[in-house]
């Protein structure tokens, strides 16, 4: 009785089917997450970071050094502090004007020329700081460092600021654009 028959079970009965790990989803899916991780890592530094940037595009910058990550952001949030105007190729240079510039070296190499994103009566601190990202301001804030008094689209000639209180004129060549500046308290 305790012995198998050599000819299998008896007819009619069939064999237990053999268990499965309860891990052996693994194998199929753990390809695919990491397709999908990988995938999706890409799409978001494209869409997020200056790869994706288009001339017209505002981003945020938090600071002007080589390990500047620069984000995409929407042109009205309080964040975007600067306006792609140009984009060239890593050792062109940027159109006339006062660009401040970001590189990109690696599988894809490019320089953005980026303008100050404002409008008139907004204020700004850290505009002199030089590695500091421009910071968007109430103007009756103390850190204040300018306020713009009149921006000139479709005209690059700082002549476009005279008759204004501007105690400094920025031009840009490409969109033709002329900020006029108040520097420091009225």
């Amino acid at each position: 009785m305790g012995q198998p028959d050599a000819f299998g079970p008896p007819p009619g009965v069939q064999p237990a089917a053999p268990k499965r790990s309860k891990f052996a989803w693994l194998k199929f899916a753990l390809p695919i997450v990491i397709v999908v991780l990988v995938a999706g890592g890409y799409a978001v530094n494209y869409f997020t970071g200056t790869d994706g940037a288009k001339v017209g595009d505002c981003l945020a910058v938090t600071e002007f050094t080589s390990k500047a990550d620069p984000k995409q952001a929407d042109c009205g949030t309080a964040e975007a502090n600067v306006k792609v105007a140009a984009k060239v190729g890593d050792n062109e240079s940027c159109p006339e004007g006062a660009y401040d510039e970001y590189s990109q070296s690696g599988r894809i190499s490019y320089k953005l020329c980026l303008m100050v994103n404002v409008k008139q009566g907004d204020c700004l601190a850290n505009f002199g700081a030089g590695t500091a990202g421009y910071k968007k301001v109430p103007c009756s804030d103390p850190a204040k460092e300018v306020e713009f008094v009149k921006i000139v689209d479709g005209q690059a000639d700082k002549a476009a600021c005279e008759g204004t209180e501007a105690t400094k004129a920025i031009s840009y060549s490409t969109p033709p654009t002329t900020m006029c500046v108040i520097e420091g308290d009225k």
